[in-house]
């Protein structure tokens, strides 16, 4: 497909998204909205909107799987758009895929702008909450340190406190040398 037919939108897949979209944001209804959707990327397989609030339907409705295949579609599409690039994040976390989480989290952060910090704190979060769940407290408190350069860190649901000790700690059992078996 050469990238003129790609930009080309069946006109009824933009209906079809405004319609949804209202469904979705407006009106509650995930099911209806959900369907509208998937007709509509069949029609337009490259719908941008459309890719990204099908897979957002699909994630509230608990469809992890099939919202992650619609985000690295639309990625395919725009591999800079943060919000893509940190809800494919959130579904490997979500999956318990810490790896490619971690990458995810990576690449969206490293996209900051300053006009989403609502997104930011959030990636920031799972972040570190993997690099937690991994075990790796002092990686856990640099990125919290970074977080905390960057805004008010008074969003970060991280409990602080739990981290903190976590790593002293780990400094403590490097220090006595003894082994956990």
């Amino acid at each position: 497909m050469d990238s003129v037919t790609s930009k080309v939108i069946n006109i009824k897949s933009e209906l079809l998204y405004r319609s949804a979209e209202d469904d979705f944001f407006y009106f509650n209804k995930v099911n209806s909205a959900y369907k509208k959707l998937t007709e509509a990327v069949e029609l337009t397989p490259n719908h941008f909107k459309s890719l990204v609030l099908l897979a957002d339907a699909a994630f509230v409705k608990g469809n992890i799987k099939k919202a992650l295949e619609m985000y690295i579609r639309a990625e395919k599409i725009n591999q800079s758009n943060v919000k893509v690039l940190a809800s494919i994040a959130n579904c490997f976390y979500t999956l318990e895929n810490y790896d490619e989480a971690l990458l995810y989290c990576n690449k969206t952060i490293s996209g900051f702008n300053t006009q989403n910090y609502a997104l930011f704190s959030q990636i920031f979060e799972i972040k570190i909450d993997i690099l937690m769940a991994q075990r790796n407290y002092s990686q856990a408190y640099k990125t919290w340190q970074s977080a905390e350069r960057m805004f008010d860190v008074s969003f970060l649901k991280v409990n602080y406190k739990i981290l903190n000790e976590k790593i002293n700690l780990q400094k403590k059992l490097q220090k006595s040398n003894l082994k956990i078996v």
